[in-house]
Order: C-alpha cells, then sequence, then structure tokens
C-alpha cells in the first residue's frame, strides 16, 4: 500500500462525535459545509457515457490524505487507508470535470484511479472496505455493491478512452458479485423473490436506498456498453425490486436511508437531497413515472422546516444509540 502523502495522520474519535453533533444541527438551519455534503445533482445525458448519472464535479476537489499518485485515502480509528466508495467518487468527479473542460488533467487522474481498480480488485471480483462498521455489526474487509457498482462505473469511462482491455475485464468481473448470496460472501439479499444489493451486507439486510442505485448504475454502465443478457437480467431484478419497494421508503414525511430492521433510520437532510436527485436519474434512464412522483414528493417534504424536524428523534436515537 501506498502510504499518505499529507500531513493529516488520524481523525481523533471527538473530531468523529462533532460532526455527528454538526449532521444533527443541519435540522436546526445550520448547512454543512463538508465535502462529503456536497450537493450532486442530476446529470444523465443518454449521449454522452463518460458524464455520471450524478454530477460530482465537487468531489474531484479532494483536501484529505492522498497517496504518491494523488488518490484519496480515508482516515478513520486512527488507520489512513484505501475506501473504495471515496476512490470512485474522486475519479468520477474529474471525470465530469473532463467532459466539461477537455483539461487532460482529469482524465489522467480517472485512468490512475482505473488503474487502482483494476490492480486491488481481488479473486471474487470484489474491492474490499478496510474498516469494522459497527452500526451494520461488520468485520473489517466487507464487500458493497455500491462499491462495485461505482468501481465498474470507472473501469467503463477509462474504457471508454482508453480502449485498455485490462480496465474491462476488471469491469465484467465485477458484477459476479451481484448474484453471490450475503450469506456466501456476496452482496445480494432475496426477499419474496425480489432481488437488493446491499450497500452493507449485514444480517438481517439492511436495504440502504442511496448504496443500491449507485450499485445498479454499474450495471446500466456495462449494458451501455455492450447488452449482455446476464448484467441486463440483474439490472431487470434490480428495478423490479425498486419499483415494488419505493413506498416503502417514504415514511409519510421524508424518506427512510434504509428499511431493514432494528432501529428505524431516516435520512439526513443531505441524503433526502441525494435521494431526490437518484429518482430524477432513474426516471430519465426508465421513463418509469413512479420515479418522477415520489421525487416530487420528496421535493415537498423539504418545503416545511418540521417533516425534516420529525424525523430527528429517530435520527439521534440511531446515531447515539446503534452508531456508537
Amino acid at each position: 500500500m501506498v502510504g499518505p502523502t499529507t500531513r493529516q495522520t488520524y481523525i481523533p474519535a471527538m473530531a468523529q462525535l462533532s460532526q455527528k453533533i454538526f449532521n444533527l444541527l443541519q435540522y436546526f438551519g445550520v448547512r454543512s459545509s463538508s465535502y462529503y455534503h456536497s450537493e450532486a445533482v442530476a446529470n444523465y445525458d443518454p449521449n454522452q457515457p463518460l458524464a455520471y448519472y450524478l454530477d460530482h464535479s465537487p468531489r474531484a476537489s479532494f483536501t484529505g490524505p492522498t497517496d504518491s499518485d494523488g488518490l484519496p485515502m480515508y482516515t478513520i480509528d486512527g488507520r489512513t487507508d484505501y475506501l473504495p466508495v471515496l476512490v470512485a467518487l474522486v475519479a468520477l468527479g474529474h471525470g465530469d470535470l473532463f467532459v466539461r473542460t477537455g483539461d487532460t488533467s482529469h482524465r489522467e487522474f480517472l485512468t490512475r484511479a482505473a488503474e487502482w481498480f483494476a490492480r486491488t480488485q481481488q479473486s471474487d471480483g470484489s474491492w474490499r472496505t478496510p474498516w469494522s462498521m459497527k452500526k451494520f455489526n461488520l468485520e473489517s474487509n466487507f464487500p458493497s455493491a455500491m462499491s462495485q457498482g461505482m468501481g465498474i462505473s470507472v473501469l467503463v469511462r477509462a474504457y471508454l478512452l482508453e480502449n485498455d482491455s485490462r480496465f474491462l475485464n476488471a469491469a465484467v468481473k465485477a458484477v459476479d458479485l451481484f448474484s453471490v448470496p450475503v450469506a456466501e460472501g456476496g452482496v445480494r439479499t432475496e426477499t419474496n423473490r425480489r432481488a437488493f444489493f446491499e450497500e452493507y451486507p449485514c444480517d438481517p439486510p439492511a436495504h440502504v436506498l442511496n448504496g443500491f442505485l449507485y450499485a445498479i448504475w454499474g450495471l446500466y454502465d456495462l449494458i451501455r456498453l455492450h447488452n449482455d443478457p446476464a448484467v441486463r437480467t440483474l439490472w431487470d431484478d434490480g428495478l423490479a425490486t425498486l419499483i415494488e419497494w419505493l413506498p416503502r421508503f417514504d415514511s409519510g414525511h421524508w424518506s427512510w436511508y434504509h428499511i431493514g430492521e432494528g432501529t428505524p433510520n431516516p435520512a439526513t437532510i443531505p441524503y433526502h437531497k441525494l435521494h431526490i436527485e437518484q429518482l430524477k436519474v432513474m426516471h430519465a434512464l426508465t421513463g418509469e413515472q413512479i420515479f418522477a412522483d415520489y421525487a416530487q414528493r420528496w421535493q415537498s417534504y423539504l418545503s416545511g422546516r418540521s417533516n425534516a424536524l420529525r424525523t430527528l428523534p429517530a435520527k439521534i436515537r440511531w446515531n447515539f444509540v446503534r452508531g456508537m
């Protein structure tokens, strides 16, 4: 592993606690300027496969620790390492900037990130998260459907730019985990014959909405590249689940971050906004009216602060009871 090149080496536990408190202050009108809360608006262009589905160009301006190639690294619990989702977010941001500006430095960054994904991919096609996730009872080095989907999205764009078969081969290999049940080390759960691709492959399933959408966009990238029937089946399975289950992610006044068993977890304000933009993308991709309807419904929930405040007790329980 290439080490970080900045002075930042760890985030103290108190700083992590402060971030949780600041997140909750958003419910009282205090807006976050955190890198991780950068708003990403719907950006799908059927005629431009290099553009990502959400505009992640603000993510290209990463100021945390990096390795010698400039790739972002993440620090938690005193350990600095690669977080696949973060590498993908920054890379896709650079990809959007390349589409917008033509500046080759952004293309070069995207290619370096794709090389990292190709080089670090494990034999089962996965990229692993090196930390544990206490909230979801996950030990370190767990796979994630979100990592798989976003890694595929980076690799496909690099392949379109560089025509390097390593990138395509790695993207195709990454699909394998979508067919493997969580109980067997994969990211797929099935409930009443409906498949869900889990950002956090825990038991019982969490069913995290935003991670699921990032996951299936990776599948759609491969379909746009070459319409493989097996990948198309996975996309169709995911789409059918989303259409049927989307009402379950609506609390009546807000969206749920996930709908699994246990402590209820409403979306934070940034995640609620992300859900809205993701549904706009899904409507553009599929033409399914349900996505436009729920995007509009969830947008309306933002019109009064009381809707967000109604979720606050459940959010506090999740952050300070389940999450600590």
